[in-house]
């Protein structure tokens, strides 16, 4: 019998150690087409690429500069308990989101415009929206719910959104993007659905969880016995 409890017990504790263990990072931003960008159509010799989400820049206008869109994952399953907006419309409270910033911004005093065109962003989650406005309107008020811990983001002000010949496409969980910067540069938030899967794993996690506070049960009975 000893025997026995101690190899149920082993295995509810390996059970809710490995659905503990088994939650994905989940960094969304999985994938990018790897387009060049030119400067007054000279290649740069620079493509998209995405940053490190456990490292975010700083993407202030005159504090970071680069010569291709990037992009890095802000925050992960947040819980929306109003609706956001977004363009075209808003996302609904009650849907669990994941938030991304792509950017595009030349150094200060610098001339030409820098073209980063066709780039394909892949997340594994469906894009609910995107915020672009010119004014950065949508997305700055986001950034106390949505951006990443530590990192400044340019604020509102004209034209740091998209404008002009600036565009994208959504469909699915492919986001392609079209940015032309000269002054200033461009930041759009984009929002997909979580990826994290507590509720599917909720039912095995209780049963382990209900699995040893029964063998303690059955300890204690003994015991008083």
């Amino acid at each position: 019998m000893k025997k026995l409890n101690k190899i149920l017990t082993a295995a509810a504790s390996g059970l809710v150690l490995a659905l503990v263990s088994a939650a994905p990072a989940h960094a969304l931003l999985v994938g990018v087409s790897n387009s060049q960008s030119t400067l007054d159509n000279v290649a740069t010799g620079a493509f998209a690429e995405i940053l490190d989400p456990n490292n975010p820049v700083q993407v202030a206008n005159s504090t970071v500069s680069n010569l291709a869109q990037q992009g890095f994952t802000e925050q992960r399953g947040v819980l929306l308990t109003s609706a956001l907006d977004v363009d075209g419309g808003t996302v609904a409270a009650g849907h669990r989101v994941d938030s991304h910033m792509i950017f595009l911004n030349k150094a200060d005093q610098t001339s030409g415009t820098l073209r980063s065109l066709g780039v394909t962003w892949e997340f594994d989650g469906q894009i609910l929206g995107v915020m672009s406005d010119a004014g950065g309107l949508k997305e700055a008020a986001s950034n106390a719910l949505l951006g990443a811990a530590g990192t400044i983001y340019p604020g509102s002000f004209s034209n740091r959104g998209m404008e002009g010949a600036d565009t994208y496409f959504m469909l699915g969980n492919l986001l392609t993007v079209d940015m032309l910067v000269t002054q200033p540069g461009d930041w759009i938030r984009v929002v997909t659905v979580s990826a994290v899967p507590l509720p599917a794993a909720l039912p095995l996690y209780g049963a382990g969880v209900a699995l040893m506070g029964f063998l303690g049960w059955r300890k204690r009975r003994k015991a008083a016995a």
